[in-house]
């Protein structure tokens, strides 16, 4: 069966700390830690290690536009050493909308976040051989004489790179540099799964002469007692997603192209001041949310978790991660929501 990982989307730090061994002894196999304009995910992911013994943690997902790729791969070998080899770096290139709240410009995101992350590789590699790095490409030109990181060999390769991606263009560039691919929480659909990732992601690595990067889904889930509380504020996140018109030709792929239009114009007579848990409720069916997320009583979260397993297994995947839908959570509340989650999915 895949790994069973959870997304500690918790706004407050010391709701972290506090809930990272609940999650080790609940039976899961990872933690990723997520990133907003408030919280950064690397020393987030440090300090569920810190907490932890055997938990392998993650960046679910850093921002690479807020760092250089050198920064960035600083950060991820130090944290490595510090979490003892269990980090993954998860990267991506944030939404338009997100890229714009920083005023940071990342044209061409696809296309830069895979030589972002070969910047990166590139600067492991050196460090291990010994020399010097160059890397002279469209969005970065480096040269360092005599580059070093200061840590042994082994622990530089523990360091595994995923880069985060839902469209056949990410898919593609990205296959071909990282070690795995953090797939958007809409992949796992099965139409999209088996006739679009799964195909783009065997001609890129094909074409690039490697092995196929490790594959980890993402899946919207709210398990509660009221049921109809936590399926109003799943589909408030289906519709986040939906709203997004970046994610239009998804949609293209699936039965709710329809659905999703609607969604995308209600957001823009509002000017992008949406309240999404109206909108979740009036626009996203029962069948659409059934199919993008779980969500339910910890009985019908925990069937529909195992049964996505099952089948992500049988295609090759190899690490679930299940997300609390956070857009329509007040903040006080999203520990308690994510811990009935943990406590419906134990093992």
């Amino acid at each position: 069966m895949p790994l069973r990982s959870i997304a500690l989307a918790v706004p407050d730090f010391a709701a972290l700390t506090a809930i990272a061994s609940h999650v080790e002894d609940a039976g899961f196999d990872r933690a990723w830690t997520t990133e907003l304009r408030s919280r950064d995910a690397v020393v987030r992911a440090v300090q569920v290690a810190a907490q932890t013994k055997r938990l392998l943690v993650g960046t679910g997902i850093a921002y690479a536009f807020t760092r250089h790729p050198m920064a960035m791969a600083a950060s991820a070998v130090e944290a490595a050493a510090a979490t003892g080899g269990r980090l993954t770096i998860g990267l991506g290139a944030g939404t338009a909308h997100t890229r714009g709240e920083f005023g940071i410009e990342f044209d061409h995101p696809a296309s830069r976040l895979a030589e972002y992350v070969t910047v990166m590789r590139s600067a492991v590699d050196t460090a291990v051989r010994g020399g010097d790095l160059e890397h002279h490409g469209r969005f970065y030109d480096i040269s360092m004489p005599a580059f070093a990181f200061g840590h042994e060999p082994g622990l530089l390769g523990s360091v595994r790179f995923y880069g985060s991606a839902l469209l056949p263009r990410a898919l593609r560039l990205l296959a071909g540099v990282c070690d795995g691919l953090a797939l958007h929480p809409f992949a796992h659909v099965d139409g999209y799964l088996t006739g679009v990732v799964l195909p783009t992601v065997a001609d890129a690595v094909g074409e690039a002469g490697r092995l196929r990067p490790t594959l980890a889904a993402w899946l919207v889930s709210c398990a509660l007692d009221d049921r109809e509380e936590a399926r109003a504020l799943a589909r408030a996140q289906v519709a986040l997603y939906a709203a997004q018109p970046g994610y239009a030709s998804f949609f293209e792929h699936t039965p709710w192209v329809a659905d999703a239009a609607r969604i995308r114009d209600a957001a823009n007579l509002v000017a992008g001041r949406v309240p999404w848990r109206a909108l979740g409720i009036e626009l996203v069916s029962d069948q659409m949310l059934d199919d993008l997320a779980a969500a339910g009583t910890a009985h019908e979260v925990a069937e529909r978790v195992a049964a996505t397993e099952a089948r992500l297994a049988s295609l090759g995947v190899a690490e679930l991660t299940v997300q609390v839908p956070g857009v329509a959570l007040p903040a006080e509340r999203t520990e308690r929501v994510l811990r009935d989650l943990v406590a419906a999915l134990a093992r």
